[in-house]
């Protein structure tokens, strides 16, 4: 690391030593983090632009947080990440059609088709999931990778394709998406655990997701006093133009204990809950403790738990002791009532006991931001 400006900084010291990152330190000082030395306005103006820098690519995050992070990788790292994924996720005794369905594409896919391993085709939601699902049936890919929504519009609408392998990603998979998709598609649901920063896992053909323990060295970080949720502390061996060293994510998992069917020694990954900063801090009931935290799994679970008509939803928190709950119009009013009650309980057996608010409107699926179900909306100056 020592061609990385932060790292010389630093001086000589053992990597345990480093400082933990996450994305707001890295963005605040872009150029000492990648080797080229560009700073954030400059790649955001190449981006602009249409330009990468000669045998490098650029890109940036969708920007679920309302902070979208950029990336800097050489070509010799996207065939890197190409061959870990292809390693992990695709079986190649015959070729493979991939469709990816993005909100926006990027060059690290086209390494694919630049390897001739592969025929890919990116769809951009961009454009519309009725376009994409359009794109997607003229294709007939045999591998399809998007977000839990764009999957589940797909089996909603009966799109008729019949791929061999489909892999969930970008978004928190929940239970109502799954099972649509997998009763549509008749086939396991897989995931893939990517961000900005880089490929963490994939899941087996048993269907458990392991961390890509074999590329990326994870530091897993305890959440509050729980025995398996953890915060992964990232540092990616095999990039060298923005170096992604002891950098926390944003992402709360929950752990796999036991050895998987599939006989992988690398971490198993029961779910993954959501991000960290949409948990919900609320005030206590004793005074003497300031806050408690809900994690984005109790509260989800409260609500789908009520009546398996609950297909989709919202949960907010939107004042420091407030939580609104959004539901579908056709459901009965009596089903409302009910989840309210859940979350209160919930709640309750957390030690706090907020406002619970619920109502009733459409929730269009939206395209150009990711499907967030849990969302904490107050800013406490706590997550």
């Amino acid at each position: 690391m020592a061609d990385i400006a932060f790292y010389r900084e630093l001086g000589d010291i053992p990597w345990s030593a480093c400082p933990v990152l996450n994305k707001q330190d890295v963005m605040r000082r872009f150029e000492a983090f990648n080797l080229l030395g560009l700073s954030a306005p400059q790649v955001w103006a190449m981006i602009d632009r249409g330009e990468t820098p000669e045998g490098y690519d650029v890109g940036c995050s969708t920007g679920t947080s309302g902070h979208r992070g950029l990336y800097l990788v050489s070509d010799q790292e996207r065939f890197v990440w190409l061959g870990t994924i292809v390693a992990k996720a695709l079986p190649l005794q015959r070729s493979q059609r991939v469709a990816i369905v993005l909100p926006r594409m990027s060059r690290l896919y086209q390494a694919a088709n630049e390897s001739r391993l592969l025929e890919l085709r990116f769809l951009d939601l961009g454009d519309g999931l009725e376009a994409a699902a359009a794109a997607l049936v003229a294709f007939q890919p045999t591998v399809i990778v998007g977000p839990p929504k764009a999957l589940r519009f797909f089996a909603e609408t009966r799109t008729p394709v019949a791929p061999q392998l489909m892999f969930s990603s970008a978004e928190v998979l929940d239970p109502p998406d799954r099972r649509v998709i997998e009763q549509y598609f008749d086939l396991k649901l897989r995931e893939i655990y990517m961000a900005t920063e880089g490929l963490f896992g994939v899941s087996c053909e048993h269907g458990t997701l392991h961390l890509a323990e074999d590329a990326v060295h994870f530091e897993l970080e305890p959440v509050g006093r729980s025995a398996d949720l953890v915060r992964p502390i990232v540092t990616d061996f095999t990039r060298r133009a923005l170096v992604t060293a002891r950098y926390r994510m944003n992402d709360i998992l929950r752990l796999a204990h036991g050895r998987c069917p599939c006989g992988s020694a690398l971490q198993a990954v029961s779910e993954i809950i959501g991000r960290s900063d949409d948990a919900f801090h609320l005030p206590h009931l004793d005074r003497s403790v300031s806050l408690v935290m809900l994690t984005p799994d109790i509260l989800r679970n409260s609500i789908l738990a009520v009546d398996r008509s609950i297909v989709d939803f919202r949960v907010r928190q939107i004042e420091q002791n407030c939580i609104e709950v959004v539901l579908s119009p056709d459901l009965a009013p009596a089903i409302g009532d009910r989840v309210r009650t859940a979350v209160l309980l919930a709640c309750a057996r957390a030690g706090t006991s907020p406002e619970v608010r619920w109502r009733q409107e459409p929730m269009p699926v939206r395209t150009d931001m990711k499907l967030r179900r849990v969302e904490n909306c107050y800013d406490s100056g706590t997550s």
